[in-house]
């Protein structure tokens, strides 16, 4: 559906000169991790789409560029605390799993994307911005 929803709005952003694409991925789409093959798998396809998109439409002045968050502390991960043993359990693993031993907020992400949507990324395309806390690399 995200391409499908991208090529339906390229003419429009191309004939008014450019526009900002941001792609929602994770930071699975950037690491590796068990038991995560279906969901990993889609993670790297949006990044490889982000990428490629973004070699495309960059002469007509369209940015694409992609949000790769880990754990954010939101109700989205309900599901996950309790598949995980509850919220004392998913607060071990966030100590023990993630470099920085917490979980991002909401406003941290929020920030991200304003950047990545504004002029003050004006010359970055092509890039999966990875906000975990160093998951991804610990």
């Amino acid at each position: 559906r995200t391409l499908i929803r991208h090529e339906a709005s390229m003419p429009s952003m191309i004939e008014q000169g450019g526009g900002v694409i941001l792609n929602t991925a994770s930071n699975s789409g950037v690491f590796y991790d068990r038991e995560m093959i279906a969901y990993a798998t889609s993670k790297h396809a949006v990044v490889a789409m982000t990428r490629q998109m973004s070699l495309d439409y960059a002469t007509h002045n369209v940015r694409v560029n992609a949000l790769c968050p880990g754990w954010v502390d939101t109700p989205f991960n309900e599901p996950f605390i309790a598949q995980m043993g509850g919220r004392d359990a998913i607060e071990r693993y966030v100590r023990t799993k993630i470099p920085m031993q917490r979980w991002a907020s909401a406003e941290e992400i929020a920030e991200a994307i304003l950047f990545l949507v504004s002029d003050r990324s004006s010359f970055m395309t092509g890039q999966a911005l990875v906000i975990d806390g160093g998951e991804s690399i610990g």
